[in-house]
């Protein structure tokens, strides 16, 4: 599964400052589990995707977006 390997490679700094991030959404938006926490996202993005459309992006267009953006930046060192 994806979410075992996301803090592959992260410096242990960066797990803690993430894990900070996390506490603060946990606090702010009263999220319960790492389910809850995804379904939200989902959620959002279906949200996003419909404004997008509205503003004439293609469904391709908002693909590449989510790949670019979400899916890409996975990966990424900060």
């Amino acid at each position: 599964m994806m979410q075992n390997n996301l803090l592959a490679g992260e410096s242990q700094e960066r797990i803690l400052y993430l894990a900070q991030i996390g506490v603060i959404f946990e606090r702010l938006y009263d999220i319960k589990d790492l389910n809850d926490a995804k379904q939200r996202a989902v959620k959002s993005a279906g949200v996003t995707a419909n404004m997008l459309l509205e503003l004439g992006y293609t469904e391709r267009d908002i693909e590449n977006l989510l790949r670019k953006r979400v899916i890409g930046g996975m990966g990424k060192k900060h």
